[in-house]
């Protein structure tokens, strides 16, 4: 079965600084990230149409904004 989810962790290429991938059937299609001006989302480029569940992805953003303290 198909599924939405996200890993926190650290980005081992940008001095450890706090990530969330997200993740479709385990594989990631996109990055949470603290940018210079806020959270910034990075989609990577994906062969297939993707729909994200809403609640899902709304929920996700404020938990980073919580754990990234971007409050």
């Amino acid at each position: 079965m198909k599924q939405w989810t996200a890993d926190f962790g650290n980005d081992l290429y940008d001095d450890y600084n706090p990530i969330i991938e997200i993740l479709y059937d385990d594989e990631e299609i996109a990055m949470i990230k603290q940018g210079e001006q806020g959270l910034e989302i990075k989609w990577y480029p994906n062969q297939q149409e993707l729909t994200v569940p809403f609640d899902w992805l709304l929920g996700l953003f404020l938990e980073a904004k919580r754990r990234m303290g971007s409050e």
